[in-house]
């Protein structure tokens, strides 16, 4: 089943997030979903904190991504093992992917192993908003409140692995899902690379309480970037010294959909203030200061609007341990907001850190949020810290691009979530909104009072499993999801070996995406790769002697109404497929106002959706295993505004096969709750038994309900 050839990136289907607290309206009353490119991506602002410098190699060598699969073993062909940030290899061949560059490619093919160029994948969802008459009927029909009222399950201690593009925890509804581990660490993986926050530009200080420094002027160590300036208008990070610009590498996370390499050099437009005179000011017990840029995108229809934030790194405890982080959220903020101002006005900077909130891992502050006017509202997010960062582009130990030599990790080395040496910290977000509604459908508390019909009604938005925690893992790319599975299931890979840990870090694994291009892969969806992987993590003792297996949840997909139109790896045959049904509470507007969207009445309810996926695979499976809602509802989502003045509120309306397979991954939870609350043992094939024989009948045929 081995591809022969390569082929080209696919887009990702994404809903366009109508998020607002007026409605917000798509052209005629059918779904349409925003199709995006890897390599069409708009930025539509650049930041005024930060400039950018040119880099001199950035055109040479092109690097891409790559997925080979051959007879044999990595260490057959040294340039590929050097060159895979991950490989699972068998007694059968091998299964890489890495980083390569262009000129190379024809030579690996030429000693007989097939090569395909990653591409991005499809996000099972689709949106559409009309005049409704109420918010849902989620709990109802999926039995959530009935378990929760009967029973009081709702899915605590499980917990969720949301493999998608990545969970944006700003809003307080889904705030406290974020699974920590027992030293109360945020438990966050991204296996894109994207979450690297570089913090290697370094300043010195020797601040006397007693009298106040001009400046220090003592001897440098080489790795020293600049000294920390003290005089009457407080102590600063000193950015121009002896006037030239301190050069800050900051890494590219919008690469590859933007960008040469993910690694730039660019220098600030101004000191960063760290205190207001020598007595009071933020300690570094080493004396040396860490600073690095956050640069990253926030989604905008099509387009993308730049963050940036500037982060301060110190040992707050300890000298030499840096455990600290404090992110100049003000600035980013009036950076992220300026196009709103008038032509005369310039936005209002301050490049301070000391009116800020120190963020250390472990306190349960890891939020990078933002009240600009004190309301008690969160305006604006950057994400969480402390994820775990895969380095596929080996930025860490300077091998593509050069970056410093105090920074030492392995090409594809997963990093920790805050180098103790203050060279680097990861980040999650999500840059297009998708997983954050994926996990919201599941964990929101229904704590937060959303105006969602602009009639002044509030309205609480409650997820069908509020106590489940969420493990978020980004991964936009084919190639990646194979690390997140595997990471998730508990295993950890060290120079290309994968050992089972002694523990799955998820109970479930829920995925919202698929691919539908499988003709390229020459190889029949269920028979492919990715499938024949989830079958064996769902398996108990597959992998590992000790290992239980995991519950694998997945989209069937939104390409139906047709028979057959399963991608993979929905139709693997030991997963969880889901497709999607109705949850009627939307009626036309124009020409069609005040008639629903399903049906003759807003009654209706619980039917199959047009464009849900059916089966069989083409292996004969009778796919899809079961259904849940996919058309629509609302969740939370973040709370970034475009704009200061913006009265929107932080909800969206979310559909597609991809709401419908949290859905199920919340039922999965409660279910599990309930079998551990008796002592009942259970494995991935008892769960799926349970959760299909006592599903509703819809009297369907089975390749369309399961």
């Amino acid at each position: 089943y081995m591809p022969k050839e390569a082929f080209l990136i696919i887009g990702i289907l994404f809903t366009s997030f109508l998020i607002g607290n007026s409605f917000g309206f798509l052209s005629g009353d059918t779904l349409q979903p925003n199709i995006f490119h890897a390599n069409q991506i708009n930025i539509t602002q650049y930041s005024e904190i930060i400039q950018i410098l040119s880099n001199e190699n950035s055109q040479q060598n092109p690097m891409k991504r790559y997925l080979i699969f051959g007879q044999g073993t990595t260490n057959d062909i040294d340039f590929i093992k050097e060159n895979s940030f991950y490989t699972k290899e068998s007694q059968n061949g091998f299964f890489s992917v890495g980083i390569f560059p262009e000129h190379k490619i024809g030579q690996i093919k030429a000693q007989g192993y097939y090569i395909i160029e990653d591409f991005l994948l499809d996000f099972h969802s689709n949106s559409q908003i009309d005049k409704v008459t109420e918010i849902s009927q989620i709990g109802k029909i999926v039995g959530s409140e009935k378990a929760f009222e009967d029973y009081e399950y709702t899915g605590k201690g499980i917990k969720i692995a949301i493999v998608d593009t990545g969970v944006d925890f700003s809003n307080p509804d889904i705030k406290d899902s974020l699974a920590r581990d027992e030293n109360n660490l945020p438990i966050m993986l991204d296996a894109d690379g994207q979450g690297i926050v570089i913090t290697n530009a370094t300043f010195i200080a020797n601040i006397n309480k007693d009298r106040i420094l001009r400046n220090y002027t003592k001897t440098l160590p080489d790795d020293i970037t600049s000294t920390v300036l003290v005089n009457r208008d407080g102590v600063f990070l000193d950015l121009s010294q002896n006037g030239n610009n301190t050069i800050i590498s900051v890494y590219n996370s919008l690469f590859p959909m933007a960008g040469n390499l993910p690694v730039f050099n660019g220098t600030l437009s101004d000191n960063m203030k760290i205190g207001n005179n020598n007595r009071d000011y933020i300690v570094s017990r080493s004396g040396i200061y860490h600073l690095g840029v956050i640069y990253q995108g926030a989604l905008q229809g099509p387009f993308t609007r730049i963050q940036v934030v500037p982060v301060l790194v110190v040992d707050s405890t300890k000298p030499g341990l840096y455990d600290t982080i404090i992110p100049d959220m003000s600035t980013s903020w009036e950076d992220f907001t300026r196009f709103d101002l008038k032509p005369d006005e310039k936005p209002d900077y301050d490049f301070d850190f000391t009116d800020e909130t120190p963020i250390k891992l472990g306190k349960g502050n890891e939020f990078l949020v933002y009240d600009f006017n004190d309301d008690e509202k969160l305006d604006y997010s950057a994400g969480t810290v402390g994820a775990r960062v895969l380095d596929i582009y080996g930025v860490i130990n300077h091998t593509t691009p050069n970056i410093d030599d105090t920074l030492n990790a392995i090409n594809g080395t997963i990093l920790d979530a805050i180098d103790e040496n203050g060279n680097y910290f990861g980040v999650m977000t999500d840059f297009f909104g998708h997983g954050t509604a994926t996990a919201s459908s599941i964990t929101s508390k229904g704590i937060q009072e959303y105006d969602i019909y602009n009639n002044t009604k509030k309205y609480t938005i409650k997820g069908v499993a509020p106590n489940s925690q969420i493990i978020p893992i980004k991964a936009l790319w084919f190639g990646d999801t194979v690390y997140a599975w595997l990471w998730a299931a508990g295993f950890d890979n060290d120079e290309n070996k994968w050992t089972f840990q002694g523990k799955p870090r998820a109970d479930i694994i829920s995925n919202s995406w698929g691919v539908s291009h499988f003709p390229n892969l020459q190889s029949a969806p269920g028979l492919d790769i990715l499938s024949l992987i989830l079958n064996a993590l769902v398996v108990p003792k597959s992998l590992d002697e000790s290992y239980p297996g995991v519950t694998i949840v997945t989209s069937a997909g939104n390409s139906g109404h047709g028979y057959g139109t399963l991608g993979l790896p929905n139709a693997a045959s030991f997963g969880i497929t889901v497709g999607a049904t109705t949850n009627n509470v939307f009626v036309g507007y124009g020409s069609f106002k005040d008639q629903p969207r399903f049906g003759n009445t807003t009654d209706h309810a619980n039917n199959v959706v047009d464009f849900s996926s059916r089966g069989p695979g083409i292996i004969g499976d009778p796919k899809p295993d079961i259904m849940s809602i996919g058309a629509y509802s609302f969740t939370p989502a973040s709370v970034t505004k475009m704009k200061k003045d913006s009265t929107r509120e932080p909800f969206a309306l979310f559909g597609g096969t991809s709401m419908a397979a949290p859905l199920v991954s919340g039922s999965a939870a409660i279910l599990m709750e309930s079998l551990k609350g008796q002592s009942i043992e259970y494995d991935p094939f008892k769960i799926k038994n349970i959760l299909m024989s006592t599903a509703s009948d819809l009297y369907n045929d089975p390749f369309t309900q399961g």
